[in-house]
């Protein structure tokens, strides 16, 4: 048996030894692999184009400030980019002419 019903004082500090020597040396080969997933190549990833920031283009005449300004103009520039993007979201879809009816 691995216990004994007498064990001297020396024996347990040996066995204390020998258990945390095993514990210390786990505990580093498990640091050293992880050290070693750094050098794992991974998934490079492509940097998407950024979409365009600028105004919509719009007829000669109507200006951005005078679209900006006149809340029927602006609501109806906004539903006809909606009903002409259908839900998706990647579109790059331009107003080119508003007129009233």
């Amino acid at each position: 048996m691995i216990f004994q019903a007498q064990m001297t004082f020396t024996q347990g500090l040996q066995l204390t030894a020998i258990a945390m020597i095993i514990v210390f040396t786990l505990l580093f080969i498990i640091s050293l692999i992880l050290g070693l997933f750094k050098y794992i190549p991974q998934e490079k990833k492509v940097p998407q184009k950024k979409k365009s920031t600028t105004a919509p283009v719009l007829a000669a005449g109507v200006n951005w400030n005078e679209l900006e300004s006149d809340e029927d103009m602006m609501i109806a520039s906004l539903v006809a980019s909606m009903e002409a993007a259908k839900g998706r979201k990647e579109t790059n879809y331009k107003i080119t002419r508003i007129t009233k009816l």
